[in-house]
């Protein structure tokens, strides 16, 4: 893969999700050390054929060939690919999921509106974990510098960001402040936030995947906006109350 930079998962607060990850995975894209982590971890697809990453493409289409082999093609030389592969390792039951329901939604040429909100989920997604529901409703009315400055503690204490977009994952290598993912509530009660990073994902992944199943997202607009940059900490300019002021960035 190009370099960017040898240090990425340091780089930025944001790439918190795969630091539970062992080291050597994040190192570079080794699809012997995926394979091996995937198969320790019993890492499956919806009918429970264990995935592996194969660096080949497929005839059949993408989601379907996941499906029925459990085979995911992954260009050792890509970015893109390499993220969605650690995605598939921190989020292993949502991911699973999402292909599941592609194929409920049905795989043909065209994409109904069903599968682009799969896939905006899949690649541009955060996960928000809160447990005060008036600050997910400012968040869903875009009033940014309500939940950003004048809500600022309590979204530190009530709220917690967890990137799962392999997508936003790669823009972060070269970062820009208009960097905006796609927002999936998950409801959690205050002693969530007193567990550790991994165990918070590993249950926002068990809660999520249960959620799409129950209820799939029929479309796009099923997910608010949020710049990245506006989550508190993750740039030193967002201490700044000015910062949420930018009508570019925070509309």
């Amino acid at each position: 893969m190009p370099t960017i930079n040898s240090d990425w998962l340091h780089s930025s607060p944001l790439y918190a999700p795969l630091s539970c990850l062992p080291n050597a995975l994040t190192q570079t894209c080794d699809i012997a050390l995926l394979n091996d982590y995937a198969r320790s971890q019993n890492i499956c697809n919806a009918l429970g054929t264990t995935i592996q990453f194969v660096n080949c493409t497929s005839e059949v289409a993408y989601e379907t060939h996941i499906n029925t082999t459990g085979a995911i093609p992954t260009r050792t030389d890509n970015w893109h690919d390499y993220f969605n592969a650690l995605a598939w390792l921190i989020w292993p039951h949502t991911k699973a999921t999402l292909n599941a329901l592609h194929i409920r939604a049905g795989v043909t040429p065209l994409r109904n509106r069903s599968r682009d909100a799969l896939t905006l989920l899949d690649e541009s997604g955060i996960i928000v974990a809160c447990s005060t529901p008036e600050l997910w409703q400012t968040l869903t009315q875009h009033q940014w510098y309500e939940l950003f400055v004048n809500q600022r503690q309590r979204v530190k204490t009530d709220i917690a960001f967890h990137l799962i977009g392999h997508a936003l994952y790669e823009k972060l290598l070269n970062p820009y402040p208009g960097i905006t993912g796609k927002c999936q509530l998950v409801e959690v009660d205050k002693a969530f936030f007193q567990l550790d990073t991994c165990a918070r994902q590993r249950q926002l992944d068990q809660q999520l995947a249960q959620q799409l199943n129950a209820e799939p997202p029929l479309t796009p607009k099923t997910f608010p906006p949020l710049p990245v940059f506006g989550i508190p900490d993750t740039i030193a300019e967002n201490c700044e109350p000015a910062y949420y002021q930018n009508t570019q960035i925070f509309r």
